[in-house]
């Protein structure tokens, strides 16, 4: 379970750095890109959704941070590493979906790095035991007698 559990959180590790370079592609987009003579970073529905995506991937952060401690100080960390493995893998699929929204026609545009951000992504929820597997462990975990 060991190996698992590492395994699982470089996944969740590796899912917080695309999701955070898709965050950081979103927000450089929004403040160049202008519409209706604003930059659509100022419209309320855009800033919203970088709202969401930051406060998602900050909370995705806090639970890969927590799993690395729990396995640094040699305790049980198999609940916290596949809380982290499932949310930052969800999360990160989010925050790329969201990116490209936010990208528009050019989010599927190969010039643009969210493009290929957005495919990558997906495999975070399928390796090192899927997002339904996750689930599986936290719930044994948690309604063990």
């Amino acid at each position: 379970m060991q190996t698992l559990n590492t395994g699982r959180l470089g996944v969740a590790a590796q899912a917080i750095g695309v999701a955070q370079g898709c965050l950081d592609e979103a927000v450089k987009y929004a403040k160049e890109r202008k519409q209706f003579g604003r930059r659509i970073g100022d419209f309320q529905a855009i800033s919203f959704m970088i709202a969401d995506m930051a406060t998602k991937l900050e909370a995705a952060k806090q639970l890969v941070y927590k799993a690395a401690y729990l396995m640094d100080i040699r305790q049980d960390a198999t609940l916290n590493a596949s809380m982290a493995k499932y949310y930052a893998a969800e999360v990160c699929n989010e925050i790329a979906q969201k990116a490209v929204q936010i990208h528009g026609g050019y989010g599927f545009i190969k010039d643009y790095k969210i493009e290929r951000m957005f495919r990558d992504c997906r495999v975070f929820t399928i390796y090192e035991g899927t997002s339904q597997v996750q689930q599986m462990v936290i719930g044994g975990k948690l309604l063990k007698k």
